[in-house]
């Protein structure tokens, strides 16, 4: 027979009393009946064995996860604290420039965005020619103008009267002044600003689609011959790029 645990023989002390079948010694159950009830309790033992080896896999299960969540938030901690370290040294090495360095930086900073700006719109296929007609151009960005100024984009040459269209849709607006004469300012969704000048008139203002009528060539203001001033800003106006790869690429 086997062995039986405590719990097992206060079980068959309980089965003592059950009364004895017809040929037993008074006040003893059956062999066969003790036989049974170990039997049984032999399976309930190995039930509650194999029931304690799968608890005791759903706990390292649950260890293991709960040391793999501890291990992502500290490296969670450690990547904060290394971005706030990264931050401050930034912030370090800001404080111990002077204007002067902080201006070149933010400069070239805005150049290489303009750069990397430019490059997609070079290669976007829904970009306009702002002149719709015969044209020609040359790269004059940087060239000097009267009053000490620069030239902060190109001049593409036209007919009078040509078609000035929206390269972008956006918002476009008017203006007039002595060294332009009629200019236009075109505002995109995307917050980019482009601005022609020397139009013999103007077009459609307001919302626009690209291709959009927005004025015709001319050479009102401070303008030598018949031509549009083109310039772009990447990001906002005052941050005027060299146009000519972008009408290059387009104006062919």
């Amino acid at each position: 027979m086997p062995r039986l645990t405590a719990a097992s023989a206060a079980l068959l002390l309980a089965f003592a009393a059950v009364p004895a079948v017809a040929g037993a010694a008074p006040g003893a159950p059956a062999r066969g009946t003790l036989q049974s009830v170990a039997d049984g309790l032999t399976i309930v033992e190995d039930r509650i064995a194999a029931t304690s080896e799968v608890l005791a896999g759903y706990r390292l299960r649950v260890d293991t996860a709960a040391d793999a969540v501890a291990e992502a938030n500290l490296l969670v901690a450690e990547q904060v604290a290394g971005a706030d370290e990264l931050r401050d040294e930034y912030a370090a090495v800001l404080a111990g420039l002077d204007d002067r360095d902080r201006d070149r930086l933010e400069d070239e900073a805005d150049v290489r965005r303009g750069t990397s700006t430019m490059i997609r719109k070079v290669a976007d296929d829904d970009w306009v020619c702002p002149v719709d007609g015969e044209m020609s151009y040359r790269d004059s960005w940087g060239e000097p103008r009267s009053g000490g100024r620069k030239h902060d984009g190109i001049d593409i040459v036209a007919r009078s009267r040509t078609p000035v269209v929206a390269p972008e849709a956006g918002t476009v607006s008017f203006r007039w002044d002595t060294i332009g004469g009629r200019s236009f300012d075109l505002v995109t969704a995307d917050g980019d600003y482009y601005f022609g000048t020397h139009l013999r008139s103007y077009g459609t203002e307001g919302e626009v689609e690209a291709g959009e009528v927005i004025g015709y060539v001319g050479r009102t203001g401070n303008a030598a011959g018949y031509h549009l001033h083109f310039e772009y800003h990447p990001g906002g106006k005052g941050n005027s790029i060299n146009p000519f790869f972008l009408v290059d690429a387009h104006c062919r």
